[in-house]
């Protein structure tokens, strides 16, 4: 089980991405290091889907935008009643879905 949100560093002009892409979006470079981005992200927006990809079981399925501390910002499925812009989430390790026979595991956002 993964404990902690990782986010990756270009070495070349410290871009930050999420999730780990293999060249820099910016600068094409190669090299990275992992940086924890923390415990608390904010929500910037928001989304509900009714028609669900396959192998989603939670309807309606939110979707947001947060924000990290160190300004990163990462797309990923929300948990809670009360759901707002502005919210203050933690990223938690869980199942996100079922392919298959196969669970998929990922960060979700939760209050």
């Amino acid at each position: 089980m993964q404990e902690r949100m990782i986010g990756f560093r270009c070495k070349s002009c410290n871009r930050l991405h999420y999730p780990r892409h293999a060249r820099c979006l910016s600068c094409k470079g190669t090299d990275f290091e992992e940086v924890e981005l923390g415990n608390e992200c904010k929500l910037l927006t928001y989304t509900k889907l009714y028609v669900l990809p396959e192998g989603i079981e939670i309807s309606p399925l939110l979707l947001g935008i947060v924000e990290f501390p160190n300004g990163l910002r990462a797309l990923g499925q929300l948990t809670g009643d009360d759901i707002k812009v502005g919210l203050r989430l933690q990223p938690r390790w869980g199942k996100l879905r079922t392919l298959g026979e196969k669970d998929i595991y990922g960060f979700r956002f939760e209050q």
